[in-house]
């Protein structure tokens, strides 16, 4: 090889490498300005709704035993639908799109930007990303049920153990109404009495936290398994013979026992 085909050579060489560090830096530069512009789009942009048609998507995606009549699994489309589509533009990490299913119609409302549902759409129309994504979504499911089992269980089978007494989570629709007895149970084993009564569906009547001879009113809250009195979280079951037992989420160790009172509230 001569001095002059060695000289082309190198210089060829010298400008491919600026072709691909020219490449590369305006890959680097552009992507996120073009992400950025995108998701300055889709936030400027009002969501308007759009239905879709998931009846066979849903069927389509199960483990094959489902059978005429069955429910359709509508919560691990949609979970794995927000986790596959523009995560951040949902509602429940802050964004403006939200869906809700219409089981009636085996469909799902969607309110959401072009954008997002252009991409909805292309999501919907790949079978085996949909399998993958839906089966992620009910591993995930599954795996935070059994953390919740577990929870769950590391704060009832103490009290359970402590009373001598099984317990049963509450429902939604338990009547609180009327007053109750009250014993409060300390780490230490101290037992103070209390009284509270439940003056109606969502006010309670509890001491006063400055003066507990002094009683004062508040709101509370029931959910299935729980209690919120005045912002307190508490897990909420009964026993057999109709006690109520409330226990902190924060200090499980310190636990309520109530029993309905006699007289009227």
């Amino acid at each position: 090889m001569n001095r002059n085909s060695l000289r082309y050579s190198i210089a060829f060489l010298l400008f491919l490498c600026l072709c691909v560090a020219g490449f590369l830096a305006g890959y680097r530069a552009g992507y996120p300005n073009g992400y950025a512009s995108g998701k300055a789009k889709r936030q400027a942009e009002e969501p308007y709704p759009e239905v879709y048609q998931i009846g066979d998507l849903i069927r389509a995606t199960g483990d094959g035993t489902h059978k005429n009549g069955d429910p359709l699994d509508y919560q691990s489309l949609l979970e794995a639908t927000r986790a596959s589509v523009f995560p951040t533009e949902w509602q429940d990490l802050g964004g403006r799109c939200s869906m809700a299913p219409v089981p009636s119609l085996e469909s799902l409302v969607v309110n959401a930007t072009s954008g997002v549902h252009d991409r909805i759409q292309a999501f919907f129309g790949d079978l085996s990303s949909v399998k993958r994504a839906v089966a992620e979504s009910k591993e995930e499911q599954e795996s935070m049920q059994r953390a919740r089992d577990e929870w769950l269980s590391g704060v009832l089978e103490p009290v359970s153990k402590s009373l001598g007494k099984e317990l049963k989570l509450i429902e939604a629709g338990i009547d609180l109404v009327g007053s109750w007895d009250v014993q409060q149970t300390t780490p230490d084993g101290s037992v103070t009495s209390l009284r509270y009564t439940f003056v109606d569906t969502d006010t309670v009547r509890i001491p006063s936290p400055d003066d507990a001879g002094k009683s004062m009113e508040t709101w509370y809250f029931i959910s299935a398994g729980s209690v919120v009195v005045a912002g307190k979280a508490y897990l909420a079951a009964t026993t057999a013979d109709d006690n109520l037992v409330l226990i902190p989420n924060n200090d499980p160790q310190t636990f309520l026992v109530a029993s309905q009172a006699n007289d009227e509230p």
